[in-house]
C-alpha cells in the first residue's frame, strides 16, 4: 500500500512526530511526506527546512516535497460589528488561524505529484496511541476515516482532525473546503462576527466547519479503531495555545 502524509502550518515539531513514524505501518517501501509550512525563523527557504526534517526521518520515510511560504492573507466575511485586529483568542485571531489551517493543508495536498492508495493528514506535534496498520482500514468503503476519540463540533458529526486517513479523492474533497471557507463560516454560525469574544457557543470552529461541509455535500465519514494524541511530552515553542504545557526541544534542531 502506497501512502502519502500531508501537513502544514507552523513548525511545531516535537518527539510526537518521531513516535508517529514508528506507529504508522503497513505501507510498501517508503511513505512520502508533503509539507507546506509558514516562513519563520525555523526556516525561510525550502532547503533549510528539508535539511532539518530529513535528519530525523526514519529510514522508511521520505520527504517528497517541502515548501516554505508566507502565511496566506485572509479576508473576513461581511459583518456588522467592528471586529478588532487579530489578538490571541479574539474573533479575528481565530478566523485567521483556522483559515490558514485549511488553506495550508490544501497547499500541502497540491504538492502531491504521483498516485497513492491513501493519504494521511497529521500534525507534527501529534501521534496515535497504538500502532496502525493502514492496510486494515477499509477506505474503499469508508473514504474518510477519523479517530475514535477527541471528537468535537456538531452533535451530528463529532470528530477530531488531528489525524485521519482517506483516499486521495476524499482528501482532495476535504482540502477543497478551503475554497469555501469565507462562505462556510457565516453559514455554520450566522452570529460569528457579532462580537470580538469567542465563547463556548460558537459553531464555526474547525470541527464545526468540517461537519457542516460534510453534511452540505452529504459526504460520509467513518471512525477508525485508532486514537490520537497531542503534545504528550510538551509543546513546541511555536504553539501559541495550551500555556500549561511545558515547551520541549524541537527534535529537528538537536
Amino acid at each position: 500500500m502506497k501512502i502519502a502524509l500531508i501537513t502544514s502550518g507552523l513548525p511545531r515539531f516535537t518527539q510526537d512526530f518521531i513516535d508517529l513514524m514508528h506507529k504508522v505501518t503497513g505501507f510498501s517501501d517508503t511513505a512520502d511526506f508533503y509539507i507546506c509550512m509558514w516562513k519563520t525563523e525555523w526556516a525561510t527557504i525550502d532547503d533549510q527546512a528539508r535539511q532539518k526534517i530529513e535528519r530525523i526521518l526514519l529510514p522508511n520515510y521520505r520527504l517528497a516535497k517541502i515548501k516554505i511560504v508566507d502565511e496566506p492573507p485572509y479576508e473576513l466575511p461581511p459583518h456588522t460589528f467592528n471586529l478588532a485586529p487579530p489578538h490571541p483568542e479574539n474573533t479575528t485571531w481565530w478566523y485567521k488561524r483556522i483559515f490558514a489551517q485549511f488553506t495550508g493543508l490544501a497547499m500541502a495536498y497540491d504538492l502531491i505529484d504521483q498516485d497513492y492508495d491513501a493519504v494521511i493528514k497529521f500534525r507534527v506535534d501529534g501521534s496515535i496511541m497504538n500502532p496502525l496498520d493502514v492496510r486494515s482500514l477499509n477506505i474503499d468503503q469508508h473514504p474518510l476515516i477519523f479517530p475514535s476519540n477527541n471528537g468535537a463540533g456538531f452533535d451530528f458529526c463529532p470528530l477530531s482532525d488531528l489525524f485521519f486517513v482517506g483516499t486521495p479523492d476524499a482528501m482532495k474533497f476535504y482540502c477543497d473546503l478551503s475554497k469555501e471557507f469565507k462562505e462556510l463560516v457565516p453559514a455554520a454560525d450566522p452570529t460569528w462576527g457579532d462580537s470580538d469574544i469567542v465563547d463556548g457557543t460558537w459553531t464555526w470552529g474547525t470541527e464545526h466547519l468540517i461537519g457542516y461541509y460534510m453534511r452540505k455535500y452529504n459526504f460520509p465519514i467513518a471512525y477508525g479503531d485508532f486514537q490520537v494524541t497531542l503534545n504528550t511530552q510538551g509543546r513546541s515553542k511555536y504553539t501559541d495555545r495550551h500555556p500549561h504545557h511545558r515547551i520541549v526541544v524541537d527534535p529537528t534542531e538537536i
